[in-house]
């Protein structure tokens, strides 16, 4: 009979269950960790192992990391690490080739470091690699099978197949969540742009709502920034914008957002943050402003308002910031010419609505 035309064996049947299974979870799931649980699921199911993990490469360490880890001693490794090439999982993750052991006592491959740690005693291992391209983010490991029995090369054939649907999922979920954060991000100053400070907006709303407290913003924009690009070029004034967004970053603490929401207009939202303390924060970025715009080839200063509310009414804030910024800009007198265009764009502008 020509082998298109064979009735398919049980190990057909497996793989199709299998795979079906898996595809299914992929689909289903929008989020790497998401993708992850559904695979740990159906390996858990599948190969009955005493204790499977997903671990995670941490390049800047070499090391692997215990990410996910379900079964026997599953708290007692989580969060652990073992050196790339350290162990099964490492050799698997230096050469990015599968492995399987029948017998770990066999194998000089096998570390004992692990089960130290652990204190789980293991006899048999899969390992397979999860790539991207050329590139392995990780390893699927599995060890000891409940029926006592030890995993073959099929058990490997199959979870290899597995990772590389895993790892397709994976990325392609990676890339969406990355598209997503760079729609929400400014491209020229690394803070959030309008989309992602409506994000906070609608997050810190919700938080007020929930557990009330004090919210402040800092709001500020660029003096004379329409002269600097007059002057200096628009590349420098890319320059300006960015020497304020690293300013305004390393001011703020890591609760608050950081989003430059105009063309030279920042803002800096404080979650419990009162009166006080909102303006000894805006005294401290004022300061560092004025150090780093006198110093920068450019110089520049940037004019600050801040102002608190207990309740997350953003329209208010920022009309009460815009005031305080618009007071603290007219305290000191101007010399008519330092951006008599700008002034005479805006006299136009208000001519002509009062006209219509």
């Amino acid at each position: 009979m020509p082998d298109n035309d064979r009735e398919p064996d049980i190990d057909d049947l497996i793989r199709l269950s299998v795979f079906s299974s898996i595809g299914k979870s992929i689909v289903a799931e929008h989020t790497m960790r998401g993708v992850l649980d559904r695979v740990m699921e159906q390996v858990g199911s599948f190969f009955g192992p005493s204790n499977w993990s997903v671990l995670l490469v941490d390049a800047d360490q070499d090391e692997l990391v215990f990410a996910l880890v379900v079964g026997r001693a599953a708290e007692e490794l989580r969060g652990k690490r073992i050196k790339i090439g350290e162990g099964i999982a490492g050799w698997v993750a230096r050469r990015g080739v599968s492995a399987v052991v029948e017998d770990v006592e066999a194998d000089s491959r096998f570390a004992e470091r692990v089960d130290e740690i652990s204190g789980f005693e293991t006899k048999s291992i899969i390992a397979v690699p999860l790539r991207a391209g050329d590139r392995i983010f990780g390893v699927i490991e599995l060890l000891n099978r409940l029926d006592g029995k030890p995993f073959s090369a099929f058990d490997m054939r199959v979870l290899s197949t597995i990772a590389d649907f895993a790892a397709i999922a994976i990325e392609k979920c990676y890339y969406l969540a990355e598209a997503k954060r760079l729609s929400e991000i400014d491209h020229l100053t690394g803070l959030l742009n309008r989309r992602g400070l409506g994000k906070v907006i609608e997050r810190e709303t919700a938080r007020q709502k929930r557990y009330a407290g004090n919210l402040s913003v800092i709001v500020g924009d660029v003096d004379a920034f329409k002269r600097i690009n007059d002057v200096h070029g628009h590349a420098a004034g890319d320059e300006v914008l960015k020497a304020v967004a690293r300013t305004l970053k390393d001011c703020a603490r890591a609760a608050d957002s950081v989003a430059r929401f105009g063309g030279d207009e920042f803002i800096v939202v404080m979650p419990s943050t009162g009166p006080e303390e909102a303006e000894i924060a805006r005294a401290r970025v004022d300061e560092a402003l004025r150090r780093v715009g006198a110093a920068h080839p450019v110089p520049f200063s940037v004019t600050l308002g801040a102002h608190s509310a207990e309740e997350a009414n953003f329209d208010e804030l920022f009309r009460e910031s815009d005031r305080d910024l618009y007071r603290r800009k007219t305290a000191e007198p101007i010399a008519i010419g330092e951006n008599l265009l700008a002034a005479l764009d805006d006299e136009a502008r208000t001519s002509g609505a009062e006209g219509d």
